[in-house]
């Protein structure tokens, strides 16, 4: 029929790269404006409960 594919193993980022994507993250958000954060959280909250309504989540 076909090849069973297995899932490779993720790597684990080391503690100190995924704080600094956190802190990098955190950094270009507070560039926004806050109106600008505000309409980006609508859109992602709005999403999010599109999804949930859809009992995707």
């Amino acid at each position: 029929m076909g090849t069973k594919r297995t899932a490779k193993p993720q790597k684990s980022k080391p503690a100190s790269q995924e704080s600094s994507l956190d802190e990098r993250m955190l950094e270009e958000n507070l560039k926004r404006s806050y109106a600008e954060r505000i309409r980006r959280h609508q859109i992602a909250l709005a999403t999010m409960q599109k999804l949930q309504r859809a009992k995707v989540l």
